[in-house]
């Protein structure tokens, strides 16, 4: 709507219906814009404390920590504390005995003294100056006594046919995991270990090895699937500028990684499979496949979605103050009575005031006039039994904290140890971009002849 100074003194004048409908028009539009400006605003403001935003996507906008209280202590080792050095090996490859020239006393020379007590041993850890072996098979022709035919050898059984032993593709496996470019692991490889790859031989390595472990990282995926309890989350991956998906699952045994380029339903689908136990996961829609009963949705993702509304003020903000003040209560006692080894019921004891008082202020807050407070609330009580799944189990927590740190890496408790180096081998995904870069990372480990032998050099 444009209005013209003129035309406004002359509605101005007049007064009427004419001035009054103009007003409220302009009220109208006055009100939609402060609508507007503050979502906006409130959009900016979001972080990882007040949203399910990661803690990556803060930038330096997150909130600012408390600054840490000075020590009173000096810098280095403190008075009577216990030092500790580095344990020496029992079978150095080589041992150098070190004689003493002369006696520290009168002089004399010691060069036919007897040896008396144990030696003081010190120990130089070093790297050769060669790593690489260089193994040529000359395969002969052999003229046939009987016939005159000559017979090319083939390559004895376990002999590899490309010009990389297991070792060197393992590494190469190893540095990419570790995040280093294909050009960065030539060079390393070379100048550290003597070994010359061009950059084509390190991504040649790196694909045999995706396509090899393709069977390990679907035997993953189906032991994360046949799980009692399950963690699921997704978070952005980028790719040469692209934006694409990182998704994991999560058992007690077993975690699977899975890149994708959406986020849609049909992923979950295919990472969860036939998964009938209790999912752990944030309200992110995909996961409303499974029924609520069979769901427990992370306490810790809610309260931070209602610290955006407590930071609002009025209504909305005493609403969005109240309900995550009952969540915090809620998992304080469930993290209690876990260090304590009990079982918590939504029925009884202290979580049943708490259970009821949850309810109430959440149908106070679907009845509230702030739109995105009410949908907020209605979306919760729609998924209400999948709020206290962990009352019933005692092995479904109220948080997907689990799930949270596997991403950067993952949680030693909770799973087994050689799915600790499945997350530092899960970078090499990016490698290959999608699926078949993650299998690269399923299994775990990294496999000498690149899976063919079986053996692990890496458990």
């Amino acid at each position: 709507m444009e209005l013209r100074r003129e035309d406004a003194k002359r509605i101005a004048r007049e007064g009427g219906d004419s001035a009054c409908e103009l007003l409220l028009t302009l009220l109208d539009r006055v009100a939609e814009q402060d609508e507007r400006i503050a979502k906006l605003e409130r959009r900016l403001g979001q972080n990882s404390v007040n949203s399910s935003l990661p803690p990556s996507s803060d930038r330096g906008q997150g909130p600012k920590r408390a600054a840490r209280k000075r020590s009173e202590r000096k810098q280095g080792a403190q008075l009577g504390h216990e030092g500790a050095s580095r344990k020496l090996v029992d079978d150095p490859d080589e041992t150098l005995p070190v004689r003493p020239d002369e006696c520290r006393k009168c002089g004399r020379e010691l060069a036919e003294g007897r040896v008396v007590g144990r030696p003081a041993r010190h120990q130089v850890i070093d790297l050769p100056e060669s790593a690489v072996v260089t193994t040529e098979h000359q395969l002969l022709k052999v003229a046939c006594p009987a016939c005159g035919t000559h017979t090319r050898a083939e390559l004895p059984t376990g002999v590899e046919r490309g010009a990389f032993g297991p070792r060197l593709r393992a590494t190469v496996v190893m540095l990419a995991a570790m995040l280093m470019s294909r050009r960065a692991t030539a060079l390393v490889l070379a100048d550290m270990f003597g070994a010359k790859l061009s950059t084509g031989s390190v991504e040649k390595i790196l694909k045999d090895a995706s396509v090899s472990l393709q069977q390990p990282w679907e035997a993953i995926k189906r032991a994360v699937q046949a799980g009692d309890v399950a963690h699921a989350d997704e978070t952005s991956w980028r790719r040469a500028g692209q934006r694409m998906w990182l998704w994991a699952a999560l058992s007690a045994t077993a975690a699977c990684f899975q890149i994708d380029q959406t986020r849609a339903r049909s992923v979950a689908r295919d990472l969860l499979g036939d998964f009938d136990g209790i999912l752990i996961s944030d309200r992110y829609g995909v996961y409303a496949m499974l029924d609520p009963a069979r769901r427990q949705v992370c306490l810790a993702h809610l309260a931070r979605n209602f610290i955006a509304h407590a930071d609002r003020g009025g209504a909305a903000g005493r609403h969005g103050a109240r309900i995550k003040g009952l969540l915090d209560a809620v998992m304080i006692l469930d993290r209690d009575a876990r260090e304590h080894d009990r079982q918590l019921a939504w029925h009884e004891g202290q979580l049943r005031p708490l259970h009821d008082d949850l309810m109430d202020a959440l149908e106070a807050g679907e009845r509230g006039r702030t739109p995105e407070l009410a949908t907020l609330c209605a979306n919760v009580l729609d998924l209400w039994p999948a709020l206290w799944n962990f009352t019933e189990h005692h092995d479904v927590d109220a948080t997907n904290y689990a799930e949270v740190r596997v991403m950067p890496r993952l949680e030693a408790e909770r799973c087994s140890r050689w799915a600790v180096w499945l997350v530092k081998l899960g970078i090499i995904r990016a490698l290959r971009g999608r699926r078949e870069a993650c299998r690269a990372a399923g299994s775990g480990r990294v496999w000498c002849g690149v899976g063919r032998c079986g053996r692990a050099l890496v458990a």
